[in-house]
């Protein structure tokens, strides 16, 4: 504004040239000015806006089972009551799943009671089977022993006796041949007719056949190198129970095999058990949808309806929309603020909210992290305002108007914003003081559509110039015509 009243205060010289500076400066008459006087006034600074209406609060309605929708009546535009029950279904089909449910995990709880109860008795054959094992190991090797100990006394006993034998067969041996050359002798004495000699000779081959049948008679009487039929008897005892021993062995050991296979391990426990948790799972989840199906949709908050997605008596997914519903009882406007004012605004802030003529008064209570390009315009940042009291005459997408007090003060020095310039050393203007225009510079604060607020340079009361105006003229004599 300030390089529009330049140029046409430039302008206005341009036209009368020097007939002006003749005026100014060498007529002894003041040049008269629209001016306003400074004062204490209540300023505020402002930022506007046009945005659509909506609630405060939207929310799509998702479907919570699959089922078949039984009651519904909502279209575009209706009111919804918060705790209305909008949407019922029909739980037919999710009854039958419960009930199917239900028998598939009594069947997984069966199967794995069963299947433990089976590994259990087989652990104990097993068990048993193992203990028989080592019995029967046990009573075969002290048999076994037993018979060792029979073979070991026979062989002992065998060796004595043919130990004994080899004695008195080497006597025999030698007494026989001592007889036979005793015979030598005795025939040589029979034929010199040395009858003492072969009486004698006589006496002493009689004496070693004697003693030749002794040692026969020993050799006889020895016992003979086999068991006894008491030791042969015991050795048949003995072995008829090692082989009933080694078969109930074989048989033992073909059972601990076979139950040992059919022994679950603890993965296969907790397998069992995490098939019957899922079914389990699978019976909360189906008593769940039928609960969920039973209570159907209720509204959570007051609102208006925005969205349907359904019609009564179609078949919805878990997860599907069914419709959307913005809030009524508290409304706002979201507007869009470029990147000119976005730094003036914050939350908290009052506003103006203008809908179809009417007033209401506002709040603003959002500003998004987000700026949004709409059509052709640049992006703006979108901000909420929301609507203090709402009445029946705010509607859903309705247009309004928006203007948001930025900054506010009450009785601050303020002037017209006409009279306000900036150049490059600072803000100023120009005031009518003693009759004469003069240039003065000037701290401002906050600046609205119509008004300034001035912290320094300016005291209340002062005559500000509003008319367009240039340097040239300052010094000149002038009056003011106060516009107020």
């Amino acid at each position: 504004m300030s390089i529009k009243k330049i140029l046409s205060a430039a302008g206005v010289l341009a036209v009368c040239g020097g007939a002006v500076l003749s005026i100014t400066a060498f007529s002894g008459k003041a040049k008269v000015y629209s001016t306003q006087t400074a004062g204490h006034r209540n300023i505020s600074e402002i930022v506007e806006a046009t945005g659509d209406v909506h609630g405060d609060k939207t929310m799509t309605y998702y479907s919570d089972v699959t089922a078949p929708v039984s009651f519904y009546e909502l279209e575009v535009g209706d009111a919804v009551t918060k705790g209305e029950k909008v949407v019922g279904y029909d739980p037919s089909d999710l009854v039958k799943a419960l009930d199917q449910a239900q028998l598939s995990s009594e069947s997984a709880k069966n199967t794995m009671n069963g299947q433990v109860k089976a590994s259990d008795s087989n652990q104990a054959k097993f068990n048993k089977a193992v203990s028989d094992i080592e019995i029967y190991r046990n009573t075969y090797a002290l048999f076994r022993m037993a018979g060792d100990y029979i073979d070991q006394d026979q062989y002992q006993e065998n060796w004595d006796i043919n130990c004994i034998a080899a004695g008195i067969n080497k006597n025999i041996a030698d007494k026989t041949g001592q007889i036979n050359s005793l015979k030598i002798e005795l025939e040589k004495a029979e034929l010199e007719g040395d009858t003492d000699e072969v009486d004698d000779l006589v006496d002493r081959i009689k004496g070693l056949n004697k003693d030749i049948a002794d040692l026969n008679s020993d050799l006889a009487g020895l016992p003979p190198a086999n068991l006894s039929p008491e030791e042969y008897a015991q050795k048949v005892i003995d072995g008829n129970w090692m082989s009933d021993i080694m078969r109930n062995w074989t048989e033992s050991s073909t059972l601990r095999n076979t139950y040992e296979s059919q022994i679950l391990n603890s993965y296969q426990k907790e397998q069992l058990k995490n098939s019957y948790d899922l079914s389990t799972i699978s019976v909360d989840m189906a008593q769940e949808n039928v609960l969920k199906a039973s209570e159907g949709i209720t509204a959570e908050y007051d609102g208006i309806v925005t969205e349907s997605f359904i019609n009564r008596g179609s078949v919805v997914s878990k997860g599907s929309p069914l419709f959307t519903v913005e809030s009524s009882d508290v409304m706002k406007v979201d507007v869009g603020i470029s990147k000119y004012d976005i730094g003036k605004i914050a939350t908290g802030q009052r506003a103006s909210v203008d809908i179809a003529g009417k007033l209401y008064a506002g709040t603003v209570t959002e500003v998004k992290r987000l700026a949004v390009a709409k059509d052709s315009d640049k992006a703006k940042v979108v901000v909420s305002v929301t609507i203090n009291e709402p009445d029946e005459n705010v509607f859903i997408g309705l247009e309004a108007d928006v203007t948001i007090f930025t900054d506010e003060k009450s009785g601050a020095l303020a002037m017209p914003l006409e009279a306000y310039y900036a150049d490059d050393t600072g803000d100023y203007c120009y005031v009518i003081r003693n009759g004469v225009v003069e240039k003065q510079y000037i701290t401002t604060g906050i600046k609205t559509d119509d008004q300034v607020e001035v912290i320094t340079g300016l005291n209340d009361g002062d005559v500000v110039i509003t008319d367009a105006i240039t340097d040239d003229s300052v010094g000149s004599r002038a009056q003011g015509s106060v516009q107020n």
